[in-house]
């Protein structure tokens, strides 16, 4: 969260600049840099040690102009510093009587890339099976996070902004927050963010529970002991980049006493990525939109949920705490895909006619996802020889499993979960194709509802 100031014209107690763009060391994958000749003498062994980008990745702005989209764009490839670009700073006032003069910076600002062998034509979007891969891959994700003994979860409040009209807004933590991923209180401290008081009584008017910022510690008092406690461990935080760029901006001026423009590099730049490095950064934004699934066909990629609404940095943990605890729970996640089956069906969206090669019903999706969820890879007929071989998962990740309705879907059978069974091959094959005995139809239909009745309670 960033705190936004009205009524109080820019006026920073010291000379401070925009925040870098944050080299992303410890995201899990490879850094590389664009054309870096260009960039001057005392960085080249800065820049020796990234290897040269190859042509096989490209950025999603260079895939877009082919018509292209990267299979996931919230899961880079590789990062790529560059290609260098020279931007003004231009000349400002800081404070009556004290004038900085404009100059020019060579940048590189860091972005994320992709294999352009894994590209999709842009308009393409996520088959179903696509998309249950990529919603498993969140929750696994959201399992492991929980049970990794060194995961902490981080969240900074800031005043300034990454992206500011002039370099003298710096970003600047105000308050700084870690917990377990269970949400217990890790740590949580403020920030003296050595600005104007004016801005920070504006921040504690916002936020009356906060405390008294002036008496507070500034960055440089306890960035050690912030680096202590992040050291080898995952660290979770809900917008990586703006967190992560946060905490690296503050490094680079309680050490270097200044931070330049987005992407500049210098040669005490690797003092901070070695500190940053120690640790994996991961974003549970990013997944959180995987495990939603709603897909904007206009970006070409899966939707951004919004922002958690203005709060503590300690509560902002705390939502996050809650966000990974129901991504890693299947009860949690059937009832929220049943509620969704079931206001589909009173709206209407049940059983209403769709060309396709003849006349075809249309169903809900979010039935389909919550019997797979339900299934956890499972063939869910209790008769089937071998319900867990559809376990091995196919190419795309998802289950060997299909999802059918008890009662025929044509016929008026319920597009609900309650109403349908999540079947193997072979089982579905013997219910579609085969002799089907009452018998067998009324044992799927008494399994189907004995499952729906068993996971719903624990959702509660």
């Amino acid at each position: 969260m960033s705190a936004e100031f009205t009524d109080i014209p820019f006026n920073p107690v010291q000379e401070q600049h925009v925040v870098c763009g944050a080299i992303p060391a410890g995201f899990g994958a490879p850094v590389f840099v664009a054309n870096p000749d260009a960039q001057a003498a005392d960085l080249r062994e800065l820049l020796q040690l990234y290897p040269l980008l190859p042509a096989t990745l490209k950025s999603a702005h260079q895939l877009k102009e082919e018509g292209l989209r990267a299979s996931n764009l919230f899961r880079p490839d590789a990062y790529v510093l560059g290609p260098p670009q020279t931007v003004t700073v231009p000349k400002m006032t800081v404070r009556p009587g004290h004038t900085l003069h404009g100059w020019d910076e060579v940048v590189f600002p860091p972005s994320p890339v992709y294999r352009v062998s894994d590209a999709v034509a842009f308009s393409t979007q996520p088959g179903a099976d696509e998309v249950q891969a990529v919603r498993r891959a969140a929750i696994k994700w959201a399992q492991d996070v929980r049970d990794d003994p060194d995961t902490v979860i981080l969240a900074v409040s800031t005043i300034g902004s990454p992206t500011a009209a002039t370099p003298l807004e710096r970003t600047t933590p105000y308050e700084i927050a870690l917990t377990s991923a269970s949400g217990r209180k890790k740590w949580h401290q403020l920030i003296n963010p050595e600005w104007d008081e004016r801005y920070q009584r504006q921040i504690q008017r916002a936020h009356p529970g906060l405390g008294t910022l002036k008496d507070a510690p500034c960055f440089r008092q306890v960035a050690d002991v912030l680096l202590h406690k992040l050291r080898g461990k995952r660290v979770v935080t809900y917008g990586r980049n703006v967190q992560y760029a946060a905490i690296y901006t503050a490094l680079e001026y309680a050490w270097a006493g200044d931070s330049l423009p987005n992407g500049t590099l210098w040669p005490d730049t690797a003092a901070t990525l070695t500190a940053l490095s120690r640790s994996r950064w991961e974003c549970a934004r990013l997944r959180h939109g995987e495990f939603d699934n709603d897909w904007d066909s206009a970006e070409g990629h899966f939707a951004l949920p919004a922002e958690e609404p203005a709060a503590g940095a300690l509560d902002r943990c705390r939502m996050t705490a809650t966000l990974l605890h129901r991504m890693a729970d299947p009860a949690l996640r059937y009832a929220e895909l049943n509620a969704r089956a079931e206001r589909a069906v009173r709206d209407g969206r049940s059983h209403t006619p769709r060309p396709l090669v003849g006349q075809r019903l249309s169903r809900i999706a979010a039935s389909r996802d919550a019997v797979l969820e339900r299934s956890q890879g499972s063939c869910e007929n209790p008769s089937c020889p071998d319900p867990r071989y559809t376990s091995a998962r196919s190419r795309n990740g998802s289950y060997l499993l299909e999802v059918d309705h008890v009662d025929d879907h044509a016929r008026g059978g319920e597009d609900l979960p309650r109403a349908m069974i999540a079947l193997c091959p072979n089982c579905h094959a013997l219910k579609t194709r085969g002799t089907v005995t009452e018998e067998f139809r009324a044992l799927l239909r008494t399994t189907a509802l004995a499952r729906h009745h068993e996971l719903l309670p624990h959702a509660l």
